[in-house]
């Protein structure tokens, strides 16, 4: 009988796979096709299956150990199919590995604490990890027990802590990954703790919850205090030297106290590569003018953080009318990039004179249909983004069929078809959708026919026509897991106590930005709503506090601070220095106070928002990020 696979070694090299993190240590550098020598030709499949993997063929080598598979049985046909599903990562093909694991974890008598019950736990839950199934990957490995097999333990704890940070629970993943230190030999303890840090600020570009409760240990407070700083300094790097200095005083014996805080610092005094003058245009006057002067303001904010000596030339156009003449007088007052305009005929116009030799951040979308010129980059706080980030949720959570209700009009149309494009997309469904006009404060009747409430009542006149009249509590269809809502606050608040009304208070129900009042008197009776929003609106950390003080300092304006125009001015800033050097997608998010910043193919900017739910008192709960968001 073929024996079980040894447990591999783990090196720092890892294997970034459709953003999973494989534990499989890189083999050497693929072979080229070469052919296959006789003593290969003649060897049985496994041996062949082993040759081929030395050889770096690991797509030939996960063939042959399937091949091995098909003619073995028990252990043997385990330890092939296991064999297989890791060579398939490295090749890495993670749809063929993820059809090898269903065949694995199909076969049965396999104890789960022998080494080869061991060894398919591990695989199992490395193909998850690399299939982005995080949760997949704890359940996997709950067959191990809490205690891991003697001997194993530092390959379980990985493999727990990466899918816990995966799924944004910092604070249990770093615990996992620290107590993994207990059982590696001392000279692997330092790439343990780098490889820790690396997975963490993956953690916290996706949006983890930093936050260490009031009691939690030094050693892992520490480390999330880090990460969460080193986060933030990418969205606001000023303010990101004093807080290291603040961490070193907390934290003197920290093990990241070295080489792993120098990193930190090292970001932190990069330079930045800005173009030497800037040209913004904003609509000052006209119809737009309060958006172009948050805009402004939230530009500004940032642009003087910048140490003085260092900050380009700014000026600034206003933009009411003639968008192409004020872009051509622009470039040709020496304009090296330029930010704006924000009304979307305006963006068609300048889109329509732009050659591509000065860079262009605009602040709103083109259509679709449009042609986009090179170097045009389109920024724009859409309510469709939102809306899709709510479908993916619903869709991690496993909750595929539901209700919509929206506004009726163009805005309230766009929302619900992005909405419903990614949740299909996703193998959910919109069983009924309702729209509302703006002015409706009666709920009632669109409620009754989104909720199934109707055959309900039909079956109690059938009955009471033979019967007589009944007690009668209405029952909503039993198919529903959510209801998506979106709107404005004084809607949200309507809806929200017609649900209840109605006898749907329990169904959980999801909203995107529009719902939220910073107010937590507008938030009264929208408790147990679930939102998507930006930072700036939302978070509660130490920078963006410190920012939103300076903010009412310097603009003590009505609500200013709490503007979403002002945090996208800001962050338009802070994407200058990013679009000047790109020359393709921008993929690693960057923090920002309007969400995570990714930049796609077509040049359009992506946020990656939090997520908080509206709790007792219109306070807010921090929600932490769904296992799918980026």
């Amino acid at each position: 009988m073929q024996r079980p696979p040894r447990f591999p070694r783990r090196g720092r090299a890892t294997l970034l796979v459709a953003g999973g993190l494989s534990w499989l240590a890189l083999a050497g550098g693929c072979a080229g096709p070469e052919a296959i020598e006789p003593a290969v030709r003649h060897a049985s499949p496994t041996e062949r299956a082993e040759q081929l993997a030395r050889r770096g063929d690991h797509a030939g080598s996960a063939r042959a150990f399937e091949q091995a598979a098909a003619a073995s049985d028990g252990d043997a046909r385990a330890s092939a199919l296991i064999s297989a599903a890791r060579e398939w990562l490295l090749v890495p093909q993670v749809t063929e590995a993820v059809r090898v694991e269903a065949g694995l974890a199909a076969l049965p008598g396999i104890e789960p604490r022998t080494p080869t019950g061991i060894a398919r736990a591990l695989t199992s839950a490395d193909v998850a990890l690399a299939a982005n199934q995080p949760e997949r990957a704890l359940t996997s490995l709950r067959v191990l027990g809490d205690q891991p097999p003697a001997g194993t333990e530092a390959e379980v704890l990985l493999a727990k802590g990466r899918a816990q940070l995966a799924l944004g629970r910092a604070l249990e993943g770093v615990r996992t990954l620290t107590l993994r230190e207990r059982y590696l030999p001392p000279a692997q303890v330092d790439d343990s703790r780098r490889l820790l840090w690396d997975l963490l600020r993956g953690a916290a570009a996706r949006g983890a919850n930093l936050g260490a409760p009031h009691g939690t240990e030094p050693l892992l407070a520490g480390w999330l205090d880090l990460a969460r700083i080193a986060a933030q300094g990418r969205g606001n790097p000023h303010a990101e030297s004093a807080q290291l200095a603040d961490w070193l005083k907390r934290y003197p014996s920290h093990p990241a106290n070295g080489p792993l805080v120098a990193d930190v610092q090292n970001d932190a005094t990069q330079p930045q590569q800005l173009p030497a003058r800037i040209a913004l245009l904003l609509p000052l006057s006209g119809r737009l003018s309060d958006a172009g002067e948050a805009l402004r303001d939230g530009f500004l904010a940032a642009y003087y953080q910048q140490d003085e000596a260092s900050r380009p030339s700014l000026k600034i156009y206003d933009v009411a009318t003639d968008a192409d003449t004020v872009y051509r007088r622009a470039v040709a007052d020496g304009a090296a990039f330029v930010v704006g305009p924000l009304g979307k005929e305006n963006v068609q116009a300048v889109a329509r004179v732009a050659d591509g030799s000065v860079p262009t951040l605009a602040l709103n979308m083109l259509p679709d249909a449009d042609p986009t010129p090179p170097r045009f980059y389109q920024y724009a706080l859409a309510p469709e983004d939102e809306a899709r980030q709510v479908a993916a949720r619903l869709l991690a959570e496993g909750r595929r069929t539901g209700v919509a209700l929206v506004p009726s009009g163009e805005w309230g149309a766009r929302v619900l078809a992005a909405f419903n494009a990614e949740l299909v997309t996703g193998g959910g469904t919109i069983v009924a959708s309702r729209s509302y006009a703006s002015g409706t404060t009666d709920f009632s009747e669109p409620l009754v026919a989104l909720l199934g409430f109707e055959a309900s009542q039909r079956r109690y006149r059938a009955v009471s026509a033979v019967a007589g009249p009944l007690v009668f509590t209405p029952r909503r269809r039993g198919d529903l897991q959510f209801v998506f809502l979106a709107g404005q606050p004084v809607q949200g608040r309507q809806l929200r106590s017609a649900l209840k009304f109605q006898y749907a208070g329990d169904l959980p129900t999801y909203s995107i930005s529009a719902i939220f009042d910073p107010n937590p008197i507008g938030n009264q009776d929208l408790d147990g709503v679930a939102f998507t929003d930006m930072p700036w609106m939302i978070a509660d950390d130490p920078a963006t506090n410190e920012l939103r003080a300076a903010v009412q300092r310097l603009w003590p304006a009505s609500g200013r601070t709490r503007s979403r125009l002002f945090a996208m001015g800001f962050d338009a800033w802070r994407l200058v220095a990013a679009l000047r050097e790109a020359r393709g997608p921008i993929i690693e998010p960057l923090p920002g106070m309007s969400g995570r910043l990714t930049v796609d193919a077509a040049g359009r900017v992506r946020r990656g928002l939090d997520w908080a739910m509206i709790g007792g008192n219109g306070q807010l709960r921090p929600l932490p990020p769904p296992a799918t968001d980026l």
